[in-house]
């Protein structure tokens, strides 16, 4: 009988310590986080003062969990806004890591994907240019003038195309640009990864001799950062904001190098440095170097038990276990040996 019940107890911790720790649910899902860099964590809710501090000219990140999919073609809108109140928020969309390099599967938000902790290989797609033009200035200018690297990264699947952006409503108000992603996935589960161009006044409108209209200067509501219409299935739309607070500072602006000085012997003249389109410097001149923002120190978060943790951590408790009813049944065993008999 105790053989028994030692055996019925094994089978329950099997089914107990290896059970499925994670069971998705039936049916789509889609889960958009953003960076907070003071938090140094994923948001699924906003990011302000308290969480976050970006300069104009930094980069969001964001990271989109897609589970549930059928193996195949699909297609989502990436949108954002363009303009808040009169001034440019987001301009263009960037690489995820083209400012910072947080872990995609790191903590916080919700939209850690199923593939972690351990991603598989990845793939991107570049974003295509966008020749917009606002109060005389090029959004293609901007993109150029800022250097950063503008590409949509995927894990679980391929980007075929990226089509846009179609922009929307007044740049003297509120408007919004919008890009179609077509992808395809391999299994159930894609993660995309992308990154928000903040606004930076040293272009907009600067660069062309106007007042500063980076991200610094919205007021009032925050601006915004969008995933929409999945296979065209408007209900797994997702929304995620940024406010005024969260902006501290300006990356270093792009000023033309300090000009050689004159020789004293003669030379024929040259032709005149003229600046390109959309830059600051002259063509020839090597663009002096933008050194990064430093925010404010980061807090240190405590250590998760990651999921590559888990199956060690099992085998310790079923080990513990077994070792426990080992040694009971010893126990109980020289006791009954050492029972007088009748």
């Amino acid at each position: 009988m105790l053989q028994v019940l030692v055996a019925w107890a094994i089978v329950a911790l099997l089914v107990v310590v290896f059970r499925p720790m994670n069971v998705r649910a039936v049916g789509t899902g889609v889960n958009l986080d953003q960076w907070a860099t003071i938090d140094a964590a994923w948001q699924n809710g906003d990011l302000n003062g308290n969480n976050s501090a970006y300069p104009e000219g930094g980069v969001v990140p964001f990271r989109l969990a897609i589970e549930g999919l059928n193996t195949g073609s699909h297609t989502i809108h990436i949108n954002y806004d363009f303009t808040a109140g009169g001034h440019k928020a987001y301009d263009f969309l960037a690489s995820w890591n083209a400012w910072r390099s947080p872990p995609l599967c790191g903590t916080g938000g919700g939209g850690r994907s199923s593939m972690c902790p351990g991603l598989p290989g990845s793939s991107s797609h570049a974003f295509p240019a966008d020749p917009y033009v606002a109060n005389g200035l090029s959004v293609t200018g901007a993109e150029v003038w800022s250097g950063m690297s503008r590409r949509l990264t995927i894990w679980g699947g391929t980007i075929t195309s990226i089509s846009g952006p179609v922009h929307g409503g007044s740049v003297n108000a509120n408007s919004t640009a919008d890009y179609v992603v077509h992808f395809t996935s391999t299994g159930s589960a894609v993660l995309l990864a992308w990154g928000g161009h903040l606004a930076q006044s040293g272009y907009w409108d600067r660069a062309a001799g106007g007042a500063r209209d980076g991200a610094s200067t919205v007021s009032g509501a925050p601006w915004h950062m969008r995933t929409l219409n999945l296979d065209n299935a408007g209900a797994r739309n997702q929304d995620r904001s940024i406010q005024r607070s969260a902006i501290v500072g300006e990356l270093a602006v792009n000023v033309p190098a300090t000009p050689t000085p004159r020789p004293t012997a003669p030379q024929a003249p040259g032709p005149t440095p003229t600046r390109a389109p959309g830059t600051t410097n002259p063509p020839n001149s090597p663009a002096t170097p933008r050194p990064f923002f430093s925010p404010p120190p980061t807090s240190t978060l405590g250590r998760d038990i990651a999921d590559g943790d888990a199956p060690d951590l099992r085998l310790f408790v079923l080990l513990s276990a077994v070792g426990g009813i080992a040694a009971w049944r010893g126990i109980v065993a020289r006791r009954g040996r050492g029972a007088p008999r009748n």
